[in-house]
């Protein structure tokens, strides 16, 4: 190929290559919404949401604020960011807190070509105790609503427009659980989004989160600025305290909501083999309620597949069709758990 051939190919490539909009786009308006209504589910960036599922159309990824001294960065849930954010060192990230985003900002990303290409939304937030993002997007449709009724009806779309918040009581790879299961439920496929809300509710009280945290001295600190009665058991079994200093990592869980400690390990190698051992355990008992384990970690996934924990835990899963989904951790994830952790998620059958 000649040099001006050449330039011309690349300068036709680079023309082609535009980089997504951080703006909420109009998409295409299906006629039959008014017989069925096109309902999506959206989650916060603090979700260890997988590139796959955040690339479904039927998704949408709420910001969060990250703050540190001197610096906030927007986190959008993009690949970008969890490359950026692994790259951090823990100390840089105990510094971090992370917020719900503002109103003038959500109203620039998400207005008003949200409220048109859904007709209804289900917001799948991480636990409460830790950020309440589902408040800013209420406010936000709120303060739009007479707009937004208008520009439905110019479009031949049902005026009202639903949005809900489902309590999911979890965090990191618990809400992603939700999500991948919510998105083949009837409920969603039927666009019955009052239904959907509470399938999610109900999901959300049998789901488990376990968690080896990487530093627990970070969780302390980071979850105890909160200062959220919730998340006390967490911070007391991550505080430094002389009878821990042998068996220093926590295995920790939260359980339909609710916080607890589980165990004590001596390293964390140790810690985080009790969290595969127990979703192993799980399948084992035959005690899940779906087969799928959702398994978000803060590091590189090449190498958690090479562990011989892993290993078991996937021969099992496989013995018993049970699917394993790994997902590198959320920026926010790691402000909440510390750095070099892992998290597993799933849904236990009712006793």
């Amino acid at each position: 190929m000649r040099d001006s051939e050449r330039n011309a190919y690349l300068l036709g490539f680079a023309s082609t290559e535009q980089k997504v909009p951080e703006r909420e786009e109009a998409l295409p308006i299906d006629p039959d919404r008014e017989r069925l209504p096109l309902v999506g589910l959206m989650v916060d960036a603090g979700c260890d949401l997988s590139g796959t599922l955040a690339a479904d159309r039927r998704v949408r990824i709420l910001p969060l604020t990250i703050q540190w001294p001197g610096r906030t960065v927007l986190d959008k849930g993009t690949s970008e960011i969890r490359t950026v954010s692994r790259q951090l060192s823990h100390e840089r990230i105990r510094t971090a807190e992370v917020a719900a985003p503002g109103v003038d900002a959500l109203s620039y990303r998400m207005h008003p070509h949200l409220a048109m290409n859904f007709d209804g939304m289900v917001l799948l937030g991480t636990h409460r105790a830790l950020v309440q993002p589902g408040n800013a997007v209420e406010q936000m449709l709120r303060m739009h609503h007479e707009e937004i009724v208008q520009m439905r009806r110019a479009r031949h779309l049902i005026p009202d427009y639903v949005f809900q918040v489902a309590d999911t009581g979890s965090l990191l790879s618990g809400p992603a659980l939700l999500a991948r299961l919510l998105l083949s439920s009837p409920e969603l496929i039927g666009g019955n989004i009052v239904a959907l809300a509470q399938r999610a509710t109900e999901l959300a009280q049998r789901t488990e989160v376990w968690l080896a945290p990487g530093h627990p001295g970070d969780v302390a600190l980071t979850l105890g600025r909160l200062d959220r009665p919730e998340l006390q058991p967490w911070v007391d079994a991550c505080s430094p305290k002389l009878t821990q200093i042998i068996h220093r990592y926590p295995v920790l869980s939260c359980k339909g909501g609710q916080f607890a400690s589980e165990s004590r390990a001596a390293k964390w190698k140790a810690a985080a083999a009790g969290v595969l051992d127990a979703a192993a355990q799980a399948v084992i008992d035959g005690e899940l309620l779906h087969p799928l384990l959702q398994i978000s970690f803060d590091g590189r996934i090449r190498e958690l597949r090479e562990w011989p924990e892993f290993a078991a835990l996937k021969e099992v899963a496989t013995a018993h069709q049970v699917k394993v989904h790994v997902t590198h951790m959320s920026l926010g994830g790691r402000v909440w758990a510390s750095a070099q952790s892992l998290s597993v998620a799933l849904i236990r059958k009712p006793r």
